[in-house]
């Protein structure tokens, strides 16, 4: 019985384990900030008081190696007619770093914990799903690039310390952490991959934007990055500037993070 109980046990420690959502997590404290920039593009006006509650964001973009634990859970599918991810993609000395091999997903060697590229939106949020999550919302992005309740944004005068961006990539992507993270411990915010959010993109959605946890307009053609990437200008690394992709795009400069709500704490590993 003893034996029994034990087996037990451990298929149930193992299974919550394999189920719980990534140790490098930041506790993210909510409250009130100015969301856009009065002098910046016309999508990031007007500027809006947002107020957020509490949650935890991934201190790092995903790797290769996590989204291939998930292609080998759960495959590589096609979603409104674009692959999670495309094995295939390559641009210029780029390419995806994972591949498969007798049924079995791999990254290449030396590319485990680079910022996995080519996942189309629908691949990101399938992942985030998989692993308890979702995506940030924009709010929740650009709260966390301004440094949460600190307020303490990066500047031109850092950035060089702290993204990978078109001056100092050497027009590559870095491991991801090989720079300096922000005031919350939080790294590549800015560079090295352009980053997927949960919401759909709207120029104009600023003008009536909900004021307690803006999720973004409910439908468009187009979902929000941010953040900017290896082969942006640091034009892109503000913690306001807006662009948007289609869900359905694999592309070599796009990657993701993810989030999780305070409700969902009893699931997060520490």
């Amino acid at each position: 019985m003893k034996f029994l109980i034990l087996i037990i046990f451990s298929f149930s420690f193992n299974f919550l384990f394999s189920q719980a959502p990534d140790s490098n997590l930041v506790l993210i404290e909510g409250g009130k900030f100015k969301m856009g920039y009065r002098h910046g593009e016309i999508d990031e006006k007007p500027v809006h008081i947002v107020k957020l509650d509490d949650f935890y964001l991934s201190k790092y973009e995903t790797t290769n190696g996590q989204f291939c634990d998930f292609l080998n859970s759960e495959g590589n599918q096609v979603e409104n007619n674009a692959f999670w991810i495309l094995l295939s993609g390559k641009w210029r000395e780029e390419k995806c770093r994972i591949y498969i091999e007798d049924s079995i997903f791999k990254v290449e060697e030396g590319f485990e914990n680079y910022p996995v590229t080519f996942v189309s939106w629908y691949g990101a949020n399938a992942y985030c799903k998989w692993k308890g999550g979702r995506l940030p919302t924009e709010a929740e992005w650009e709260y966390s690039a301004k440094g949460g309740k600190s307020r303490n944004e990066i500047t031109l005068l850092n950035i060089k310390e702290s993204a990978n961006f078109n001056l100092n990539s050497n027009k590559k992507i870095n491991k991801v952490g090989s720079l300096k993270p922000n005031s919350l411990e939080i790294y590549d915010l800015y560079g090295n991959l352009t980053e997927w959010t949960n919401d759909w993109y709207s120029e104009k959605y600023y003008k009536h934007s909900e004021r307690n946890n803006p999720k973004g307009p409910e439908k468009s053609d187009m979902k929000s990055t941010r953040g900017g990437s290896w082969y942006n200008s640091s034009e892109s690394l503000t913690p306001s500037n807006r662009r948007a992709a289609s869900p359905n795009l694999n592309n070599i400069t796009i990657g993701f993070r993810i989030v999780y709500s305070v409700d969902e704490k009893q699931s997060v590993k520490k």
